[in-house]
């Protein structure tokens, strides 16, 4: 299938300030807040996770006038005017309309659209995305998470089969919500988009019935031959795969992997859903069994994105983050120090010093060395900036700031 990701091209009248002919069209999307689930299960050899992606934008510049036209006539060649008409020419319609920065009047219709390398957020139009997390505006921030957890469900995510070790059917829409969360989470560190594969749908969806019949916990990745609705593509799933229970639905299990509750020694799901290279992936979901309500799986083996492959990054990444997602655990992946390894976070509006500790991750999940910086006592807040250093013995220095802010 097409990779998922973000449109956010809507160039119709942008940052028009005055419009002679035609009309604004102007469109908005909805949005919706992440909800939590119960226990993100990790553990045995292959737990793991993946996530948002985006597309990087060059830069365009100048702003738009109006377009002379028109066209005179002249005198007949040999002196005087002859005694003819004057021909007036042609009117442009762009020449009475204003547009505003960064966009240029186009012909039929008559509209103001953004220049190349800028993208509309409804009434300016602002550089495109520059695939650099410090970079983006909060607009394009705010305008990738509305459309990361907006549902694309009309009807029936899960269509329940006729017995109970019935895998059931997980439908389209319900599998694109879940990538949409997932490459969300991808763009907003700075990576390049997955997409789902048929294979790995099929084992993922058989690894969620067996996960939701059977005990939740490490062992759940390598369920004996006696559990309960036991089959070998469910086995072979729950070995290479993300398992959650208690979720509302797929997409939902994706923020339980990335905030990735219980594994604070490994988050290794998050870090498997942040593994760079990561590209085909899994998407099942069973609503049922004796635990919790509800298991999912997300099959995350796959590998060879072409994506952004960064020396290091930070997840909240530097730069703007929505406040939901910059209040969970903050962790550092890549080329970072990690031989005895500190941290120091300054809050810019007062340079207070607020206490962390640092903690190196165990386990080679998503391939990466990663830390995370465990909170002492406080909380982030929409509108602050926090400045991070992160140092040791050995290794790079990193320092990047993080600015929650409040999406509408």
């Amino acid at each position: 299938m097409m990779r998922a990701g973000w449109v956010v091209l809507v160039m119709v009248c942008a940052g028009c300030l005055g419009v002679a002919e035609g009309s604004i069209d102007e469109g908005s999307v909805g949005g919706g807040q992440p909800s939590g689930g119960l226990a993100g299960a990790g553990g045995g050899s292959v737990a793991g996770g993946v996530a948002g992606g985006g597309s990087a934008g060059g830069s365009g510049g100048g702003s738009g006038g109006g377009r002379a036209g028109g066209a005179a006539g002249g005198a007949a060649p040999g002196g005087g005017t002859g005694g003819g008409t004057v021909d007036a020419g042609l009117t442009d319609p762009c020449a009475a309309v204003r547009c505003g920065a960064n966009s240029t009047c186009q012909l039929n219709p008559v509209r103001c659209e953004c220049n190349p390398g800028f993208a509309s957020d409804g009434g300016t139009c602002l550089p495109g995305d520059p695939g650099v997390p410090a970079l983006r505006s909060q607009a394009q921030v705010c305008a990738a998470f509305t459309e990361g957890y907006r549902s694309r469900v009309t009807g029936m995510d899960f269509i329940p089969g006729a017995g109970m070790c019935d895998v059931g059917t997980l439908t389209r829409p319900a599998i694109d919500d879940a990538l949409a969360r997932l490459n969300f989470h991808r763009w907003l560190a700075g990576l390049g988009p997955v997409r789902d594969n048929a294979g790995q749908n099929t084992a993922a969806q058989a690894c969620s019935v067996v996960s939701a019949w059977n005990p939740a916990g490490p062992a759940a990745h390598f369920p004996p031959p006696t559990s309960t609705c036991y089959s070998a593509a469910g086995a072979g799933g729950a070995g290479s795969s993300n398992i959650a229970w208690g979720s509302a639905n797929a997409a939902d299990a994706i923020d339980q992997w990335m905030i990735d509750w219980g594994n604070e020694t490994t988050f290794g799901h998050r870090r498997w859903f942040l593994y760079p290279s990561l590209d085909d992936v899994g998407i099942g979901f069973y609503r049922g069994g004796n635990n919790y309500g509800s298991a999912s799986c997300s099959a995350v083996f796959g590998a060879g994105n072409p994506g952004p492959n960064p020396a290091w990054f930070s997840f909240p990444p530097a730069g703007f983050s929505p406040i939901s997602i910059a209040r969970w655990t903050w962790s550092v992946h890549g080329d970072i120090p990690q031989s005895a390894p500190t941290a120091t976070v300054t809050r810019l509006s007062d340079n207070a010093v607020l206490p962390v500790r640092v903690e190196v991750m165990q386990g080679g999940y998503g391939r990466l060395a990663a830390v995370t910086l465990v909170r002492m006592g406080w909380d982030p807040v929409a509108g602050q900036t926090y400045r991070v250093v992160l140092e040791g013995s050995s290794g790079p220095r990193r320092e990047w700031e993080v600015k929650p802010l409040m999406c509408p």
